[in-house]
């Protein structure tokens, strides 16, 4: 009996995985027990509740993978830094912090937490720690030509990544190197506009959707452009290789105008808000234009249509649309969690490819970690169960009396998106429910979009789309365009570009499938979903994170795997 265990740590998004017998059995992340949404620190928390879990010790650990190469991605930022040291004085002073807590001193926790022997430490490249987690979810593994595209910040001192990758064997056919990143260039815009780098990215692509990108071709011509197989980037408009706590220059501000205040994000009619919600689409644009062009050009160098995506920057939804939708890719995919958050799940593959030869098995969406407190005892000191004869009957006719319900069902989502199991639902139909629901409940910002669930056979009468693309929705990969009909009856889940980051669930998700199927009789099809959250924390991960966060945002029905519970 071995066990492979991927970590990834010390940048953003701590986690854990375990794979045993080819499979990815558990998966933690350490915001979860930390509770700091990103948490950056060595997944201890969740490491140690696995060894307790699974009784690990070192004879049964085949290894321990990190998924980057510590020296190497530390060298290559350093020796960045000192090549101009009076204008990166303090990245090189954040560098040479790192030596003593950062991901240098991996093997030290592995050996205080795990008693593990050193020759166990693996280090997988950082790029292919993201190619792994993308191919962890395909249903066919073997005999397949894939090209792989990794892009984010930055890892190993790389940017992009392009891998062709056919049956067991990888071939980098791209690779552009720090500082031109993609990732970086979306982080600054993320920055400048006052969200928190590596966690509000998804924040500024709901704003787009609120602009023009008037600024679309300055940027292309002037800041970043795709020329001649190679990522132009103009770094006089970054600070991020000189400061490590900021990441747009007074070049970009001076340009794009003073730095925004918080407040105008919630005046949807006025001008600042309308200045603000250009600069994004103008961002979101560029974006979504190289992305294209990078695309195309792999599939032309290569012949392969079968595309793949991951790094951070596959978590920008809708510019996956926009490849997924392009008539040279004949089949798209990204993972459920393709940032840093998935990539333990990658460094473990690497580590069981590397030991065993072997990919993983496909992996599941949820993973159970409701096992905290005795649930009776726990859940009917925080709540009240309410007795019913029918238990999605009752649910359903909650949901159709524009009520809140929380779900807290079986194991926890994979990825950062809410599929059912963490979830709070409510009806689609009243546009209001969302209005309170981001203002009042949950302290998000007024543009902010949510989520519909439907059921598979439902899809098409409701939205646009292609099976080449239809298996990411079920963990909400891509966004799709709606059609009139959803606009009419269900407006509170289509954003204001007429776009939904749709979830699709079959018998496979059975609870929110049930439940759908019940809410026929209330003539609902599609269901309002979002993350069982107050803004800024994570998802609730125990029973006292359900009550916790009810209390805070005036919530009152909780539902579990068969029970309906009233918050006292």
């Amino acid at each position: 009996m071995s066990y492979i265990i991927g970590i990834s740590s010390f940048y953003h998004d701590s986690s854990v995985a375990i794979v045993k017998d080819n499979i990815l059995i558990d998966y933690l992340k350490e915001e979860s027990f930390t509770r700091i949404k990103g948490n950056s620190v060595f997944p201890k928390r969740s490491l140690l509740h696995l060894v307790k879990k699974y009784n690990l010790t070192n004879s049964k650990i085949q290894a321990c993978v990190f998924y980057e190469k510590p020296f190497l991605s530390w060298s290559i930022i350093t020796l960045f830094s000192l090549k101009k040291p009076f204008e990166r004085w303090k990245i090189s002073s954040s560098q040479f912090k790192k030596l003593w807590s950062g991901s240098l001193s991996f093997s030290t926790y592995t050996k205080k937490i795990l008693n593990l022997d050193e020759n166990k430490n693996l280090y997988a490249p950082h790029h292919m720690s993201h190619a792994l987690t993308a191919i962890s979810f395909d249903k066919k593994i073997e005999n397949k030509d894939r090209l792989i595209f990794v892009i984010d910040a930055v890892g190993d001192g790389e940017t992009i990544s392009i891998f062709k990758n056919s049956n067991k064997t990888f071939k980098k056919i791209f690779v552009e190197d720090y500082p031109n990143s993609l990732g970086l260039f979306y982080s600054a815009v993320t920055d400048y506009l006052g969200y928190s780098v590596n966690e509000g990215e998804y924040k500024v692509m709901g704003l787009a959707s609120y602009g023009t990108p008037v600024y679309k071709d300055y940027i292309l011509e002037n800041i970043i452009s795709w020329k001649n197989e190679k990522l132009f980037f103009n770094l006089k408009w970054f600070d991020f290789d000189k400061n490590p706590e900021k990441t747009y220059s007074k070049i970009f501000e001076d340009f794009f105008g003073k730095i925004p205040n918080k407040k105008h994000f919630n005046n949807l009619k006025s001008s600042e808000f309308k200045r603000l919600a250009n600069i994004a689409a103008s961002f979101q644009t560029a974006l979504e234009e190289i992305l294209k062009k990078i695309v195309s050009w792999a599939i032309k160098k290569t012949g392969i249509t079968n595309v793949y995506f991951s790094g951070g920057v596959a978590l920008n939804s809708r510019a996956m649309q926009k490849i997924a939708e392009m008539e040279v890719v004949k089949k798209f995919t990204i993972p459920p969690s393709p940032s840093d958050a998935g990539s333990s799940i990658g460094a473990a593959s690497f580590g069981n490819f590397v030991l065993n030869k072997r990919f993983l098995n496909e992996t599941s969406l949820f993973f159970s970690n409701n096992f905290f407190f005795p649930k009776t005892n726990i859940l009917l000191q925080l709540f009240d169960e309410i007795k019913h004869d029918d238990f999605f009957g009752y649910i359903s006719r909650l949901i159709s009396q524009n009520q809140y319900v929380c779900t807290f069902v079986d194991g926890a989502e994979i990825g950062p998106r809410a599929l059912g199991h963490r979830s709070i639902l409510c009806s689609a139909k009243e546009i209001s429910l969302k209005n309170d629901l981001n203002r009042n409940k949950k302290g998000r910002e007024h543009f902010r979009p949510m989520a519909p669930i439907v059921q598979k056979e439902n899809l098409s009468r409701y939205f646009y789309t292609k099976k080449k693309y239809q298996h990411n929705l079920e963990w909400m990969g891509i966004t799709l365009n709606c059609k009139e009909l959803t606009l009419k009856h269900y407006p509170s889940c289509i954003h204001v570009d007429k776009t939904s980051r749709v979830q699709v669930v079959s018998n496979k998700n059975l609870f929110i499938y049930k439940l759908l199927n019940k809410l026929k009789k209330y003539n609902h099809e599609l269901i309002l979903n979002t993350s069982f959250n107050y803004a800024g924390d994570p998802i609730v991960f125990d029973y006292i994170d359900c009550y916790t966060a009810m209390k805070k945002m005036g919530l009152n029905y909780l539902v579990t795997e068969n029970k309906i519970f009233v918050i006292k």
